[in-house]
């Protein structure tokens, strides 16, 4: 008489957008980056420009689906967590967690809540500043006296990087970015010297940590400072 064993539930699931882009190492889009235990599902045609600049909200966008089904199909595979490979995901927070039973944390910008409760003032760094809206701050769990005490700042458009991410090129010049991200982190940090932490919203952003902290003395948090999500990831 046969018997059936259930998988066990372990693992982190990555939704990760359809890119062309090289991921460096740290790049929050590798499983590598992660750990041993991820899990991914990629959402066709999901192009990081899209994502970061065109989208609405959850009920009026046509990829809104593809990321519901990316969240169902992970949480049947066992994982006990599940993340995102792009902060601007923060948008359908709310949505995405109610379709799963799982933990689930689309950004890094789902920390700043915590982390504004324990500073008075914290800076974010995004790949595209001026995208982020009133809905992705909602998203995050932020109400409008929260805004006044984050430092934003952001990569300009015409950056190497930006183009590179946002253009979605099969090619970039990893020591050109990271001059562009570092000049980045500093014009935030030189603009409140008092702050302490930065929250990289962009998960292609990681691989420059260590030169952001050095350049700045800042602490630089990802969504790598998810407890959950590292949890998930490494167990």
């Amino acid at each position: 008489m046969s018997s059936t064993h259930a998988l066990p539930h372990q693992g982190l699931g990555l939704i990760k957008l359809d890119t062309l882009f090289p991921r460096l190492p740290g790049d929050l889009g590798l499983a590598s980056s992660w750990g041993p235990r991820v899990k991914e599902f990629v959402v066709r045609g999901a192009l990081p420009d899209v994502i970061v600049k065109q989208q609405q909200s959850y009920a009026d966008s046509a990829y809104a689906p593809a990321f519901g089904e990316a969240v169902k199909s992970l949480v049947q595979s066992g994982v006990v967590a599940i993340t995102t490979s792009c902060g601007f995901l923060v948008l359908w927070q709310r949505e995405l967690q109610a379709l799963s039973p799982l933990p689930l944390v689309t950004s890094s910008l789902c920390l700043l809540p915590a982390l504004l409760e324990q500073e008075e003032q914290v800076g974010v760094l995004s790949i595209d500043v001026k995208s982020l809206s009133s809905h992705h701050w909602l998203g995050a769990g932020l109400s409008a006296h929260h805004l006044d005490r984050l430092v934003l700042g952001g990569l300009p458009a015409d950056s190497h990087f930006c183009q590179s991410i946002l253009g979605n090129l099969h090619q970039m010049d990893a020591g050109q970015a990271q001059t562009e991200v570092v000049a980045a982190a500093r014009a935030i940090h030189q603009s409140a010297p008092h702050l302490q932490t930065l929250v990289l919203e962009c998960t292609n952003l990681p691989p420059y940590q260590t030169a952001i902290e050095e350049a700045t003395g800042l602490k630089v948090i990802s969504l790598r400072d998810s407890a959950v999500l590292m949890a998930a990831a490494t167990a």
